[in-house]
Parts: structure tokens; sequence; C-alpha cells
């Protein structure tokens, strides 16, 4: 299972926290604190504790909210599998259909899809794990996005083509140009002479 960067980092940050404060370490402060035997440095390392404690608990919070957040942007909501089912599934019908399947093949396969997309098994499956955002939202980002460009690139590869043939059309008049004879032919042809 890959752990994104973000989640990495608010591990780091945890493991930090737990380790700057552990029961023993305060503990082994106070105690030492103590047993100096002076009240007011006492006083003043117990309060000095106390505000590093409730820092470390402030930071402890905010690691526990980005966690949070970091799960709930990978979880979709039964919101989001219900609109997904109403919208998607019938456009994967459509595909279904115009692929040039039968509508019976297109009946059974649409049978497959539609339990997959199911509130109840898109919940169970992400009880085990299973992230849909990134085994399929991502996938579908990338081919996308390389659909796009390969469209930019034959856009392009048109474009260098008819530039290319308009400068051998030009080529050519020029060198029909040249030859008294063949421009006479031409321009009868065209009907221009």
């Amino acid at each position: 299972m890959d752990i994104s960067p973000e989640v990495q980092s608010l591990g780091v940050s945890l493991a930090g926290s737990l380790a700057r404060n552990s029961a023993q370490l305060v503990w082994d402060r106070v105690n030492a604190l103590k047993a100096k035997k002076q009240d007011q440095e006492t006083l003043d390392g117990l309060q000095q504790i106390i505000t590093e404690l409730i820092g470390e608990k402030n930071d402890l919070t905010r690691i526990a909210q980005a966690y949070q957040a970091e799960l709930v942007a990978q979880r979709l909501s039964s919101g989001d599998v219900q609109y997904i089912t109403q919208n998607v599934l019938p456009i994967i019908e459509k595909f279904a259909e115009q692929s040039g399947n039968d509508s019976a093949r297109t009946e059974q396969m649409m049978g497959l899809i539609e339990p997959l997309l199911s509130i109840e098994m898109v919940n169970v499956m992400q009880l085990l794990g299973f992230n849909f955002r990134s085994a399929i939202g991502e996938p579908l980002t990338e081919l996308v996005s390389k659909m796009i460009a390969a469209r930019a690139a034959a856009s392009s590869a048109d474009t260098t083509e008819l530039e290319m043939l308009r400068t051998r059309r030009e080529i050519a008049y020029l060198e029909l140009a040249q030859d008294a004879e063949a421009y006479e032919r031409f321009m009868r042809l065209s009907g221009q002479a």
C-alpha cells in the first residue's frame, strides 16, 4: 500500500511528539525539579512543563485532524457513490451499446458492474482498505491526460504535414514557372489560357 507523503509527514510528527513527551520523561523532569528543593524554581519548571504539554496536546490534535482529513479525502461518501451510480452507470451503458455489443451482452455486463458500484459494496471495500480515488481516479486522470496529449500531437503532426504539402505545391509551381512549355500546358488544362 502506498502511503502519501502527507501521511508519512504526519507519522513523523506524531512519532516526534510521542518521543518528546513520554510519561517517563515528564515524570523524570518533575522529580528533578522537586529534588532541587527551591520552591520558585520548581514552580517555574512545572509551569514550563505544563506549557510544553499543552503545546504538544495542540500538536497532537492538529495531527489527528490532519489524519482525519486525509482519510476523508480518500473515502467516498454514500452521496458520492449514489451520484456516481446515477450518472456514471448510464454513460457506461451507452458506451457498451455503442461498442457494437448485443443488448444481452450489454445487460450482462451492466449486471456485473452495478453491484460493484452499490453503496454497500463500496463501503465494504473501503473498510477493507480499497481506495477508489487512487485506484480509479488517478489512472483515469492519467488516461485522459494522455489522450489529450496524443490528440494534440496528432493535430500538430497534421498541421506539420499540411505545411509540408503546401511547401511542395509552391516548389512545384516555381518549377512549372521555369518551364515555358509546361506552364502553357498547365494554363490550358486549368482553363486560364
